[in-house]
């Protein structure tokens, strides 16, 4: 995570994105898990994302290729 877009992500909201995206599906954090995060209970519930960026995110996923 070392792209500019990052410089202002929370270390919690990293991490939560780091465990989202593992590689192993052993590693990776369940649906449960992550509804449990700590990054979703006490900040992302809290905060109202800007349309762009959420467009812009949910576009980088739609084209995707792993």
């Amino acid at each position: 995570m070392e792209e500019p877009e990052w410089d202002d992500i929370s270390p919690e909201a990293k991490d939560f994105v780091s465990k989202l995206l593992a590689y192993d599906p052993a590693d990776r954090i369940s649906a449960e898990n992550a509804l449990q995060h700590a990054w979703i209970k006490n900040v992302a519930t809290k905060k109202k994302v800007d349309s762009q960026v959420a467009a812009r995110s949910l576009s980088n996923l739609k084209n995707f290729r792993g």
